[in-house]
């Protein structure tokens, strides 16, 4: 692994922190969610989505208006969210080859937590292998893993760069500054 991979660069990486033991305290779950939850867990998240069939655009639509002001400058209709309900909507292939929804729903616990969080792993990584974490400053996932993952890693290059004014879609909230970061990243290994 160390002999093919020059520098690490995670954007945004998801399950990496472990479940706290009072997340249910810190941030209480309503009931109804809980029961909806219960009822949906057999079921792809996605599942849902799919089920709505023709109305599912309009419920990606309802669900996430922020697309639309988001991406304003580019689209000046609904393309943002007719691409996300359209790839999304697509029904898991019963194939061996994992899909990438049922991956997913395989690597978590209830709320989205992972089963098998890489902080718990990420120190028996090639401690000569930089990595760089990159966060949207305004992203739902934890920004906090950098350092931590640092402090697993003492003799080991680790840097955390969160990008300003972007959320989980990084690259595409903030694409000029995405860009040029991770540029210069690929030019300081070369």
């Amino acid at each position: 692994f160390a002999n093919r991979v020059k520098h690490l660069i995670l954007v945004e990486p998801w399950g990496f922190p472990e479940r706290p033991d009072n997340a249910e305290h810190e941030r209480p779950i309503p009931i109804w969610i809980k029961a909806l939850g219960a009822i949906l867990s057999p079921f792809n998240p996605l599942a849902g989505l799919r089920i709505a069939g023709p109305f599912g655009l309009s419920l990606v639509q309802r669900l996430r208006p922020d697309f639309k002001r988001k991406y304003s400058s580019m689209f000046d209709d609904n393309t943002v969210a007719e691409y996300i309900y359209h790839c999304n909507v697509q029904s898991p292939r019963r194939v061996r080859i994992f899909h990438g929804e049922t991956a997913f729903k395989n690597m978590t616990i209830p709320y989205g937590w992972a089963k098998r969080p890489m902080l718990q792993r990420i120190s028996q990584m090639d401690r000569d292998i930089p990595i760089t974490v990159v966060y949207g400053a305004r992203s739902c996932i934890d920004g906090n893993s950098g350092s931590t993952i640092q402090s697993l890693r003492p003799n080991s290059y680790v840097k955390t760069i969160a990008i300003l004014g972007a959320g989980h879609y990084v690259y595409a909230d903030q694409p000029e500054d995405f860009n040029e970061k991770v540029k210069d990243i690929c030019d300081s290994v070369d």
